[in-house]
């Protein structure tokens, strides 16, 4: 039975143990790295090339044009932004962190349209009136959230068992473990890698499994054909 309790004090000593071996990736599964330009790009024409299209004024190019070039800057580097994972490597298990690599710059400019939207907002009850207050008050309090904009890390874990399988999903550069039995906190399917560190982190996960087996793979979904993950007294540290 999962033990939330057992769990949280295996944690916090997760934390407390020596790193036996540490390393870092850049990852972006949402769209490759051109896609994710065009994504940007696209979005960026669509918005202005519309508003250009409806005020249809000669004089409203050059300020289109800025706006559209920082929103696409925005698109791609704040909602579309690659992550840097760091992976430590203990005897109980593995602790990691997830951040944005997001510019400084990107998180000026989404202030800045935080403050402008604020301003606006007001503006609009100022001049319209309390009928304008629902709407521009709706968007002041969301500007005014946004003027916090920061980078932000996510912290998560893996708790180590006795038993496991270690899947290289090496077209995809990435290592998944598959505890036996398969268990919520002890099953992970993304440890990413760059290929140059593959086999030093392939070592030192064989080498902390107390029993292990290991498997090339080409694909995330060729995983279930190798369960069910039962507790076997006949797997073995394998470091093939």
């Amino acid at each position: 039975m999962h033990d939330k309790d057992n769990e949280l004090e295996l944690e916090r000593e997760l934390h407390e143990l020596p790193i036996i071996y540490q390393w870092e990736a850049i990852r972006c599964d949402r769209a490759s790295y051109a896609l994710r330009w065009m994504i940007a790009i696209g979005s960026s024409l669509i918005v202005y090339g519309g508003l250009y299209l409806l005020i249809k004024e000669s004089e409203t190019i050059i300020p289109l044009l800025l706006m559209g070039i920082a929103m696409a800057l925005v698109s791609r580097y704040l909602f579309l932004a690659d992550e840097h994972i760091c992976f430590y490597l203990t005897e109980k298990g593995i602790h990691f962190t997830t951040e944005q690599i997001i510019p400084e710059m990107a998180y000026k400019v989404m202030r800045g349209f935080a403050w402008f939207g604020v301003a606006v907002s007001f503006l609009a009850v100022t001049i319209i009136g309390p009928m304008a207050f629902v709407g521009a008050g709706a968007c002041a309090l969301l500007s005014f959230k946004m003027t916090g904009f920061e980078s932000k890390i996510s912290k998560s874990y893996i708790l180590f068992s006795d038993e496991y399988t270690l899947f290289d999903i090496s077209k995809e550069d990435t290592f998944a473990i598959i505890s036996h039995p398969y268990d919520l906190y002890n099953s992970y399917e993304a440890l990413f890698y760059s290929p140059k560190d593959r086999e030093e982190i392939k070592k030192h996960l064989l080498s902390v499994f107390r029993k292990s087996r290991y498997v090339e793979i080409n694909h995330p979904k060729e995983i279930d054909n190798y369960g069910p993950f039962e507790p076997s007294e006949n797997l073995s540290i394998n470091n093939a």
